[in-house]
């Protein structure tokens, strides 16, 4: 990927990092770019609607939306610092064409604060530097469509509903679907189908949204893991980490 810029050109003109602050509840009215947008959080769960569609950007979970796409942004329950990486149209050219949930890794928060502090020197050749780093590791990300997808199938919809509860999180997948009169395999076929991923994988991402919120709202650590259905806090310690790159404690 490093071939995308010229040593000639400066990336400090191609891509501009810009960071708020929301409060609970703040939102942003509906606003498109001739840019394209990379929005995610620092710290807090970002709910982003384009157009019928609502994404949930986890701080592991970045949205990418290409030029000219309409959405809004609601901060979910607490504070969230929030990261929008503007790409210059030039090089929206190497990114999907649609909406896009992008993996992002601790390392990847590390740096943005890098270039977050070096950004009044944008002519230094380390902040260039890293600009490019930036641009490879938002191009090799692991791409996928939602990271909490939902359906109007009315056979899964409501096992969603259930699976995505809190009250329920402590409950086996199969003492839940015993509740719909459906086998374990219909609904992984089902899930596969409409959702491309597991019903165990799409309750574990329910359960680190349930988390995070519950993390910035200050909740004891052994508290969550009960809600979660854990009898030990370091299996879920392990689990959250598994998911987010960061221990609960880091997180907080």
């Amino acid at each position: 990927m490093t071939d995308l810029i010229t040593p000639s050109q400066n990336l400090a003109q191609k891509l501009e990092i810009n960071e708020f602050f929301f409060h609970p509840h703040d939102s942003i009215c509906p606003h498109s770019s001739v840019w394209g947008d990379f929005n995610f959080s620092l710290n807090g769960i970002l709910e982003i609607q384009v157009g019928e569609r609502t994404f949930l950007a986890p701080p592991n979970y970045g949205l990418w939306l290409p030029p000219q796409t309409s959405h809004f942004c609601i901060a979910v329950e607490q504070p969230t610092h929030f990261i929008c990486i503007r790409v210059h149209p030039e090089l929206c050219a190497y990114f999907n064409t649609s909406p896009k949930t992008l993996e992002i890794r601790p390392f990847f928060h590390a740096l943005v604060k890098e270039l977050l502090h070096h950004q009044s020197q944008p002519d230094l050749a380390e902040y260039q530097h890293l600009l490019q780093v930036l641009l490879d590791q938002m191009l090799a990300a692991d791409c996928y469509d939602h990271y909490l997808p939902q359906t109007t199938n009315p056979i899964l919809a409501p096992i969603l509903d259930q699976l995505g509860q809190r009250q329920s999180f402590d409950q086996s997948l199969q003492q839940i679907l015993e509740n719909f009169q459906i086998s374990e395999r219909h609904a992984l076929r089902l899930s596969q189908q409409e959702l491309h991923l597991s019903l165990s994988e799409w309750r574990n991402r329910a359960k680190i949204v349930y988390a995070i919120g519950q993390i910035q709202q200050g909740s004891a650590i052994k508290r969550i893991a009960l809600d979660l259905g854990y009898q030990h806090s370091s299996s879920f310690i392990e689990f959250f980490k598994r998911y987010t790159g960061q221990t609960p404690l880091q997180m907080k």
